[in-house]
């Protein structure tokens, strides 16, 4: 269990006397730290409401206690997160995301993908749709669902529609659903076609291996209409996901919302960045509602080491405004095209960093930059790995969920801290962060970093400050615009000895303290190095 230290805040000289000054990083007379910096909040500046943005990937099978379908087999280790998942309920009122994509559904390397139906078959190890939505129900999460794109078919990806959300007693699909012991719709209304289908890696994206849809000796007959058209083709690969997309709408008869693959995080395939939008655009702006990208940036490209990992966010919110420009110019007039489906991790393989706090700051810089960016689904990869060591992806050391990871922690910190509503932040003064930045080359970029939003109802500013630098405390001038102050703040940080400590030495440390700042003497703070500060403050207009 991470410890978590409950703290209150009564006076300066208390503080003082006790040392407790010291522990949480305020350094009221004279710690290490930088001094200079300022942070402005600017309540009145509302950037974008809060999205999807607090979720993850369910990338393990998952069979509940007596499951009709697999009724011999134990309930298995997704099962035994569901009361830490549903420790992840976000303040923002939306619900912690969970999406269905297994490994992965497309397939890869020309490779089989899944196939729903028959994941129904007893002898199958693959989750069925039905208890994926029961896990989903159970950790009361908001369920999106990837459909197979590189080895299947859009009358498939239809299917799926139809059982999932069907109420016609007639349909086949529904009178399936009805059998398996559900009669009510799921009504999922968020769906994703495919997953990278811009890369190799993914089935499909040739059409000469075993279960490529466009490969005319397929296995199980590809895909005859898209015959020698793989996804390599942007256009190609366009004019199929519309068709899916038409297929899918067809099959529902509650709204959905359905995003596909626009490129990876750093726009750099189908010909790169704006050439890959000019080319998917046309044929797809009009049918879907938006676009998925992933971001796995720890590379030889863009740097392994952790000041390169803390740097990313900066470059991912650049080319963030890149991708939108780009479907703002190529996109049908008067529709604005969302982003989401944004999967993330530090890297696409798992390592010693991933387990870190390192990648626990990591997480938390790069919902701030999805927050402020109106990013509206974003998934962490991925809740559990039933190995739980570092060659998989894990919220949970050696598979224990009494053992969380610090990116567990960091999103349960954000789940917290993040309100409905992004509004202004700005810091100046930061102390600069260097890093060798890998092919692309050193960069520089500042190490303290704000989020600001408020509460539904207006009455709670929430401010998450993240100081990425590895040894600097840095002491903050904090001042606020558009709210005034009404009493004392909730914190929570979550902090360890190092950017490398793990699960056994990062702590989430709790305490009330009061806040109050004016024009002309701003709440002063000092945030500890390598740590993330979430504060909830009453206010009022």
């Amino acid at each position: 269990m991470p410890k978590i230290v409950i703290l209150l805040i009564l006076g300066i000289s208390s503080l003082a006397a006790t040392g407790v000054a010291s522990r949480i990083g305020l350094h009221l007379f004279g710690g290490q730290a930088t001094s200079g910096a300022r942070i402005t909040v600017d309540a009145s500046e509302q950037l974008a409401p809060v999205g999807y943005i607090l979720g993850a990937v369910a990338a393990e099978n998952y069979w509940p206690p007596g499951d009709p379908v697999h009724p011999d087999w134990a309930n298995g280790y997704l099962g035994r997160t569901v009361d830490r998942v549903r420790e992840l309920v976000p303040v923002s009122g939306q619900r912690f995301a969970i999406r269905f994509g297994h490994f992965p559904i497309d397939g890869s390397w020309g490779k089989d993908g899944y196939h729903w139906l028959d994941a129904f078959d007893p002898r199958s190890w693959n989750t069925s749709i039905d208890e994926f939505l029961h896990y989903v129900d159970r950790t009361d999460g908001a369920p999106h669902i990837v459909v197979n794109f590189g080895s299947g078919t859009a009358a498939e990806a239809a299917g799926l529609v139809a059982y999932v959300n069907g109420t016609d007693p007639t349909d086949p699909y529904v009178q399936m659903r009805i059998e398996h012991g559900r009669a009510e719709p799921y009504n999922v209304r968020n769906w994703i076609v495919g997953s990278e289908l811009y890369a190799g890696w993914e089935t499909g994206f040739r059409d000469d291996r075993p279960f490529d849809f466009a490969n005319p000796e397929a296995q199980h007959g590809g895909d005859p209409e898209w015959y020698q058209k793989p996804t390599s083709n942007p256009e190609w690969y366009a004019a199929r996901a519309a068709q899916y997309a038409r297929a899918m709408r067809a099959a529902s008869p509650t709204p959905i919302e359905i995003l596909v693959p626009a490129n990876n995080w750093d726009l750099g395939y189908w010909g790169q960045g704006e050439a890959s939008i000019r080319a998917i655009t046309p044929q797809l702006g009009d049918v879907v509602d938006g676009f998925a990208v992933h971001f796995y940036p720890a590379n030889s490209t863009y740097g392994t080491s952790d000041a390169d990992l803390m740097g990313r966010p900066e470059t991912l919110a650049a080319r963030l405004d890149n991708l939108e420009g780009f479907l703002a110019r190529y996109g049908p007039p008067g529709k604005k095209l969302k982003i989401g489906d944004f999967e993330f991790n530090n890297n696409s393989s798992s390592d010693e960093q991933t387990h870190q706090l390192v990648n626990g700051l990591f997480v938390a810089d790069t919902l701030r930059v999805l927050a402020q960016k109106g990013v509206t689904s974003a998934f962490y990869y991925a809740i559990s790995t039933a190995s739980g060591q570092p060659s998989g992806f894990t919220y949970f050391e050696r598979g224990d969920v009494n053992h969380p990871m610090p990116t567990y922690l960091a999103m349960k910190l954000m789940a917290s801290y993040l309100g409905s509503q992004v509004v202004g932040t700005s810091v100046i003064r930061s102390a600069p962060a260097n890093a060798q930045g890998g092919r692309m080359g050193a960069f520089t970029y500042p190490s303290l970093t704000s989020l600001a939003s408020l509460s539904a109802d207006g009455k709670t500013l929430y401010v998450v400050v993240i100081n990425k630098h590895a040894t600097l405390d840095q002491t903050v001038e904090l001042q606020f615009e558009g709210v005034r102050a009404m009493g004392d703040a909730q914190f929570t940080r979550l902090n360890g000895p190092s950017l490398k400590a793990t699960a056994d030495e990062v702590e989430l440390t709790e305490w009330r303290e009061f806040v109050g700042a004016t024009f002309w003497q701003p709440y002063v703070h000092t945030f500890p190095a390598h740590s993330v500060t979430g504060i909830a403050i009453p206010v009022a207009g």
